[in-house]
């Protein structure tokens, strides 16, 4: 049994410690979790992209 959610896909990768650290940092400042963070990172950043493209 899968632990993610229908209709998503799951992204692991290894980033520096410091840079984790400085993710934790920034998600506790905006109450909340460092998943939902890079997730709206990653979101943003996507957005910004495809905008370029127009």
């Amino acid at each position: 049994m899968s632990r993610v959610k229908e209709g998503n896909r799951r992204l692991t990768c290894d980033i520096p410690e410091e840079l984790h650290k400085e993710l934790r940092y920034l998600a506790v400042e905006n109450d909340t979790s460092i998943t939902k963070y890079v997730k709206a990172i990653l979101e943003e950043h996507v957005k910004a992209i495809k905008e370029e493209k127009k």
